[in-house]
This record gives C-alpha cells, sequence and structure tokens, in this order.
C-alpha cells in the first residue's frame, strides 16, 4: 500500500492501494547498458571533463548517524504550503528521533543545505520537479526550508481532483527563483487512474510526450524528475498509435508488454531524456533524475494497522535489504541516465543522478505512518485500524537529507 497524489490513498477498494513494483516481475535485460552502469555505480556524478575531483563522491552509499546536535526541526512545516498529512511535528507524531538522524557518505562528507546559498545560486532560475509525489514531496520540503530566509510567493495554474498537479512559488528580488511542481507520473501522458482515483487501471502512451511540463522543458534550468511508484499499476500500453501491449490486465485480451513493467519505465525514461535534450535550446541546464524511494509498509501487518508504519528508528546495516524490484527501477535509472549523458553533455547539459535508494530504504522510521492530520489522536492511543502513510516522507525528516545531495549538485554546476 502507499499514498497516491493529493493525500487519498488506496488498497484493496478504500482510500489506499499499493504503488510499489511487486516481487517476482520480469527483470529487464539490457545487454547495451551494461558497458555503461559502471559510470554510476560508484557515484551519483556523471563524470564531465573539467569538474574538480572533490565534487566525485557516492553519496548514495553511506549510514545514517545520530545528531545530538540537532536542537529540532530545520523549519516549521505548519508556516508552509505543503500537503497536511507530511507535516508530521504538527500532526503529534510521537516518536521525534527520526529528526535527528543525518546521513553521513561512506567516503566524503554531506553538508545540510544553507537556505541562503541555494537562492544565491539558483538566483533568477526555474527549479521544476517533475514526476509523481514523490517529486512533490520533495519539492515541497525544500520550499518550506528555503522559506526561512525569504517568503515565496504562490502560483497556482490548477488544482484538480488530484491535487496539487501543478504549483509554482515565487521567490521575490533579489531572488528572483521559480519552483515548481508538475504531476507526470508516467513522464509520458496517461489516462485513468493517475488522473482518476475511481478508476482501477491506467492506459499509457508511451510515444506521447504532451504532458504540461513538456511545454516548459526549455525553460528549466534545473529539473528533478522523480518517478516509478505508478508504473507497477495495472495498465494498458499504446505506441505509435496501437496497442503495445499490457501488464497486470487479465480482463483485457492483450499480450504482456515487452519487459513487464521494468520494460515501461526504461521506454519513459529514456524517451523523456531523449526529450529533454533535444528541445532545450543550450545554456547550462542540469537535469536530475531520482532513484525510486522505497516505501515501507511492514509485511507482517495489514495495511491499515497501527504497527504496519511504527517502527522508530532506521534499519541497522544488514537488517534490510532493497528489493528486487526496487532495485531494478534504480537500475533502470543509473542505465539510461549514463546513456542520455553523452549526448546531453554535446547540447550544453549536464545529468546528474540522485541516487536515493539505499539511504531510502534504512528510513522505515521517517514516514508520517497513522499521523496524517493534525493533532492526530491528541495524544489518545492510536487504534487498531487506522489510515497509513509508509510512502511519503515526514518535513522535515529524511527527505531533507535528498535535497542536501541536490545542493551539492546545484553548487558543483557552477
Amino acid at each position: 500500500m502507499t499514498l497516491t497524489d493529493g493525500g487519498e490513498a488506496a488498497q484493496g477498494g478504500g482510500m489506499f492501494e499499493a504503488e510499489g513494483a511487486g516481487a517476482g516481475q520480469e527483470v529487464v535485460e539490457n545487454p547495451r547498458m551494461e558497458r555503461l552502469d559502471w559510470i554510476l555505480s560508484r557515484s551519483p556524478f556523471l563524470a564531465h571533463p573539467g569538474r574538480p575531483v572533490w565534487v566525485q563522491c557516492d553519496y548514495g552509499d553511506g549510514k545514517w548517524v545520530w545528531d545530538a546536535s540537532v536542537a529540532g526541526p530545520r523549519y516549521d512545516s505548519e508556516k508552509c504550503e505543503m500537503k497536511s498529512t507530511e507535516k508530521c511535528v504538527t500532526n503529534g507524531k510521537p516518536d521525534n528521533g527520526y529528526l535527528h538522524w543525518r546521513w553521513q557518505p561512506a567516503g566524503c562528507n554531506l553538508s545540510a543545505l544553507d537556505p541562503a546559498e541555494f537562492l544565491r545560486a539558483l538566483r533568477g532560475k526555474h527549479l521544476a520537479f517533475v514526476g509523481d509525489s514523490t517529486a512533490r514531496n520533495q519539492a515541497e520540503a525544500l520550499v518550506c526550508f528555503l522559506s526561512t530566509v525569504s517568503r515565496p510567493e504562490t502560483a497556482h495554474r490548477y488544482e484538480e481532483r488530484l491535487g496539487r498537479k501543478f504549483w509554482r512559488w515565487v521567490f521575490p528580488a533579489p531572488h528572483n527563483v521559480n519552483i515548481s511542481t508538475y504531476w507526470s507520473p508516467f513522464l509520458v501522458r496517461a489516462e485513468g487512474k493517475s488522473e482518476d482515483y475511481g478508476m482501477t487501471q491506467d492506459t499509457v502512451f508511451l510515444d506521447a510526450l504532451t504532458e504540461p511540463w513538456t511545454a516548459d522543458v526549455d525553460g528549466m534550468d534545473v529539473m528533478v524528475i522523480s518517478a516509478g511508484h505508478w508504473f507497477p499499476h495495472p495498465a494498458v500500453y499504446y505506441d505509435d498509435g496501437v496497442i503495445a501491449g499490457a501488464f497486470s490486465r487479465p480482463d483485457v485480451n492483450e499480450t504482456d508488454i515487452d519487459g513487464g513493467f521494468l520494460g515501461v519505465y526504461r521506454r519513459a525514461m529514456r524517451r523523456t531524456l531523449e526529450y529533454v535534450s533535444a528541445k532545450s535550446s543550450g545554456g547550462d541546464k542540469l537535469v536530475v533524475v531520482a532513484t525510486i524511494a522505497p516505501s515501507h509498509f511492514d509485511a507482517r501487518y495489514a495495511w491499515n494497522h497501527r504497527d504496519a508504519c511504527s517502527r522508530p528508528k532506521p534499519f541497522e546495516e544488514g537488517e534490510a535489504e532493497v528489493a528486487s524490484s526496487e532495485a531494478e527501477l534504480r537500475k533502470v535509472v543509473v542505465e539510461e541516465a549514463a546513456a542520455a549523458a553523452v549526448q546531453s553533455r554535446r547540447r550544453g547539459l549536464r545529468l546528474e543522478v540522485l541516487d536515493v535508494t539505499r539511504m531510502a530504504s534504512m528510513r522505515p522510521d521517517g514516514h508520517p505512518g497513522a499521523y496524517i492530520t493534525k493533532e492526530a489522536f491528541a495524544g489518545r492511543p492510536v487504534p487498531e485500524t487506522v489510515m497509513n502513510d509508509c510512502l511519503h516522507w515526514c518535513a522535515p525528516g529524511p527527505v531533507d537529507s535528498f535535497n542536501d545531495i541536490l545542493m551539492q549538485m546545484v553548487r558543483a554546476s557552477g
């Protein structure tokens, strides 16, 4: 089970439904890509001529360490416009130890994002987050932290039933920084559940790059792509005007899509990166592709059990492994980004991978869990049956470490 975007979620016909990749799915083998895997296997940064050696650090490899120097939350989410389900402090999440863990990379140090420095680095630029609700989660946490030094104005293009399909925050002069979110869970055009939670499946058009983000891509100075949780959903796929196959749709008389949902993810990611490269007019664009951040619904319990997401501390080293399906989703990002980097560099684009899969997999304590409403339970015991969010991240919380790494990428880009 995972929460869907907009705070609603689905499971077995209720409000909640699993978005995570199912176990036992076919793994996509792509021999032509294997030779490129090493480029990113040791570093979330793609090598660029002239880049200082000090930025070549594998921020995705490390451990969570207790930081006793943390005095409290980085920012007050109650003062920010973000999904209320992610305001864990306001919602009364009692085990606030999740605020005191710091990500320590194995081969270097990772400093906390400095809001003033971040705004200076992006002065006069547009930062866009494109993808599913994990993209929005990261964007809202970043905007809230930045608002501690400059209060942004909020511009809404449209906000339909899904909620927050497009938001833009404008940080006024002297910063003149725009930060936007674009709801596009498949990156390509889709109809069905991703637009209407009352439906049970999606129709995905693999060759239709007509999402709202595509019209604005040339004006994005920094683009963060974060998608993956919707691809294991039941769907029928079209390519070049004809049905290319289906996934998890026994009700339709169509063959299974080649490569399963992992093959679809690869196609969508490849075409997205090709489109971004082709439609960017050059200059100094930074494109960041995030790997999947796993959810943490404890398989020992039903999705709506109070202990499905109640662990109060991170996993220890070796205590939990990344699921095979999530490891394969990560591998797709690593490989496709490495392949795209060659062409992108010729067009003046810098392409990086924000590798959060392992670090996120170790933080079951960092989700809202049952605390998804303001002052949830008001000190009363948590009932046995509750709504749970074990996909999105508390803000402040582990998601801030994703933005700490993003700051390093922005800084390295000059």
